[in-house]
């Protein structure tokens, strides 16, 4: 078992690695009661079309959805909730664009439980029947989701920034998407992507890091697993430009929303993703978080109610998105527009946004489900556990993010409205 050592934080990240490819991590803390698993498989909603070799494949959308509802089944008559209803566990799963993740809560027993999630999410089993009738649960999922205006106006402001990316469509999928998935498409995403090389097993708190690893172990060796195909996800090519500048939808809010989009070609930014991001959360918190000038200056107007923003890469393209709850549209955009086109940040400004994030980074590392979502971050986004991120945070100086800031390109900007039904 490898330690992996945080520098500067006086963590450490217990790395170990099965016969069969998976890889295992784990944080501990004795002085908690608790333990938390989380069980991740590379497989998401945009995994639609992909090659195998030279073979390509294609598979309704939601199926990366639909496989994680249904894996719960262990057969005809037992599900995963039956067993950690009994040892007072919680379990629950998600899907992303991305990826797949598994989880399990519990302060009692921690090697029998993740033992359990890694054989459930790992077993075979799938019927016709299974898959027939949750169809009508997770149609009525998908169509909760047409009716959330949150939902309908993330799906609709994705699908104005982007021309071809999968990223434009629901996780779910629609209805007519989930009436089309069969057990063969199930088996197919299933054997192609559940696969130990393609997922990753991380546990933090309370418990003896060497004893569950010894009994992952010992669990892996007795199952055999076809070879991993290595799948290839295809990627539609993306045009710089957003697919609409401008729209409107009226849905059931009680306030205007308005939802801007900035879409920046990340080859621009001459920098990798965990640069691209520390520096643009930086700008963003300088220009329009809590304490800056610019939303305190809308508020004391009474021009918004809330602001929110985000960044997020997509593949090629480094993505800003705003959130306004306003009804002076017009102010509003004109406002942003100046704002946007004159990113400020002095450098003390910068130095107390740097110091409070490095003191962010230390206290983070204190609750057992923040880190186990710290880990899996950077694995999936990084490719591996960063053991230096501190001297990353400490490294960032002012000089470099200025020429960031030179470098974005704010002129592909998508604007969603929304208005109000009448």
């Amino acid at each position: 078992m490898k330690e992996i050592k945080l520098k500067g934080l006086n963590e450490t990240i217990y790395y170990d690695e099965c016969s069969n490819g998976l890889k295992v991590y784990m944080w501990v803390k004795k002085d908690v009661n608790t333990f938390y698993g989380t069980l991740s498989v590379k497989f998401g909603s945009i995994f639609n079309n992909f090659k195998i070799g030279n073979k390509k494949y294609n598979i309704p959308k939601g199926v990366a959805h639909f496989l994680e509802h249904v894996k719960f089944n262990e057969d005809k008559n037992t599900t995963a909730h039956d067993f950690y209803f009994k040892n007072g566990c919680d379990t629950n799963a998600f899907t992303t664009f991305n990826y797949t993740n598994y989880q399990v809560l519990g302060s009692e027993n921690p090697t029998p439980n993740i033992i359990h999630l890694l054989d459930f999410v790992q077993n075979d089993f799938f019927s016709k029947s299974i898959i027939n009738n949750e169809k009508g649960i997770i149609i009525e999922e998908a169509n909760m989701g047409i009716d959330d205006p949150y939902t309908v106006m993330l799906f609709k402001h994705l699908d104005n920034i982007f021309n071809d990316y999968d990223y434009k469509y629901p996780i779910t999928g629609n209805a007519d998407d989930i009436k089309k998935i069969t057990i063969d498409d199930i088996k197919l995403a299933f054997n192609t992507f559940y696969h130990p090389l393609n997922m990753f097993l991380i546990v933090t708190g309370n418990f003896n890091p060497y004893e569950l690893m010894e009994a992952i172990n010992e669990n892996q060796n007795s199952k055999n697993f076809v070879k991993f195909l290595n799948p290839e996800r295809i990627i539609n090519k993306e045009n710089k430009k957003v697919n609409k500048n401008y729209d409107e939808v009226s849905l059931n809010v009680t306030n205007k929303k308005i939802k801007i989009g900035i879409k920046i070609p990340k080859n621009i930014l001459k920098n990798d993703d965990l640069h691209i991001k520390l520096y643009t959360n930086i700008l963003l918190k300088a220009n329009f978080g809590n304490t800056s000038d610019f939303k305190d200056m809308l508020l004391s107007k009474e021009l918004i109610n809330s602001m929110s923003y985000m960044c997020e890469i997509f593949d090629d393209y480094l993505v800003i998105m705003f959130t306004i709850d306003s009804n002076f549209k017009n102010e509003i955009l004109e406002l942003f527009e100046n704002k946007l086109n004159n990113l400020l940040i002095d450098k003390k400004t910068f130095n107390r946004i740097k110091n409070a994030n490095l003191a962010s980074l230390i206290l983070e590392y204190e609750d057992v489900e923040t880190v186990n979502s710290i880990i899996q971050s950077e694995i999936l986004n990084y490719g591996d556990v960063i053991d230096n991120i501190k001297d990353i945070y400490e490294n960032i100086n002012y000089e470099d993010l200025v020429n960031f800031n030179n470098l974005l390109d704010m002129k592909e900007k998508s604007i969603l409205i929304l208005n109000p039904s009448k």
